[in-house]
């Protein structure tokens, strides 16, 4: 065994420490539609949320920012003469976050009262705005986007946790004095979405990613793209020369687009995300577009010709 120096062994690395200088929560409706991928391109540019449907709930307090509770409960198979339990089974894993909302604004006050107010209207002369609290409360989910950013420029790291099914279980107390500001307190548990398959998502993203991968004990590997959708839809014409945007991930690098076998008129890379296609002239019937990067063909992605 080789002599190592206490520096070797102890392997100490100040630039895998994170601080969330700052942050933001977001929330959107069970219709919400979360992103594969929040970054995009070589330059892992992040990504706009808010045509998939999230808002932000706005200022948190400082000294009660998203903080995350695990919850592990364990069951001990106890046996005679043994001085610890030789088994212990994980038989549940639970997650809630808590936060503090500054803003008063529609989301905070559903959130606290536990009420769809979005069809909730102000007197349209006063501009006066009143609701009931419930007298039977029901549960209601949404889905929740929490992100922190430490770093600037080239060297951003946003590091994202997201709840696709929360439900409110907690609200804490209001206090109306005068140092300090009105807020709102709100807890939710996070559940698992049956359709996604998990109650949380774990996200580490942004340009400063990169250089950190290895010292974070991770690889890159390439991926060849994926087809996830595209615009607009219905028929694609037989003659072909229609533009086509095809909706996926792994774009970048794009060497050929193929539909049905024959290769695509024209293509034009947006984003990693992004990729226009002018369609070659095709046969009535279903042909699958195919698109290729350095790393291999994606998988068909069928389409109709009428």
């Amino acid at each position: 065994m080789p002599a190592a120096t206490f520096e070797q062994v102890a392997n100490w690395r100040p630039s895998l420490i994170r601080r969330p200088n700052k942050g933001f929560a977001l929330i959107g409706d069970m219709s919400a539609t979360i992103p594969a991928a929040f970054t995009s391109g070589v330059a892992a540019e992040f990504q706009s949320l808010a045509s998939s449907g999230f808002e932000s709930l706005g200022l948190t307090a400082k000294d009660a920012p998203p903080t995350f509770r695990p919850e592990i409960e364990s069951s001990d198979v106890e046996a005679w003469g043994a001085l610890e339990p030789p088994r212990t089974d994980i038989i549940s894993r639970k997650m809630t976050v808590s936060t503090t909302l500054l803003q008063t604004q529609r989301r905070s006050l559903e959130l606290y009262s536990g009420l769809d107010l979005s069809a909730v209207t102000a007197d349209a002369t006063t501009k006066e705005i009143s609701y009931n609290d419930p007298t039977a409360p029901e549960t209601r989910y949404h889905r929740l986007i929490f992100g922190m950013v430490d770093g600037a420029g080239d060297n951003q790291i946003w590091i994202l946790r997201i709840l696709p099914r929360a439900t409110v279980t907690e609200i804490g107390e209001q206090s109306w004095a005068q140092d300090g500001a009105l807020n709102y307190n709100i807890t939710w548990a996070a559940k698992i979405d049956e359709t996604l398959g998990y109650s949380m998502k774990n996200v580490i993203c942004g340009p400063g990613v990169g250089p950190l991968l290895d010292e974070m004990g991770f690889e890159a590997v390439a991926a060849v793209p994926t087809i996830s959708g595209r615009a607009p839809s219905g028929n694609l014409a037989t003659a072909g020369g229609e533009i086509l945007v095809l909706s996926g991930q792994h774009f970048t690098g794009v060497t050929g687009v193929t539909v049905g076998g024959t290769a695509a008129t024209d293509f034009q890379l947006i984003d990693d995300l992004t990729l226009s296609i002018i369609t070659p002239a095709k046969t009535a019937g279903s042909h699958n577009i195919v698109v290729t990067n350095a790393t291999g063909p994606s998988a068909g992605f069928a389409v109709t010709y009428a």
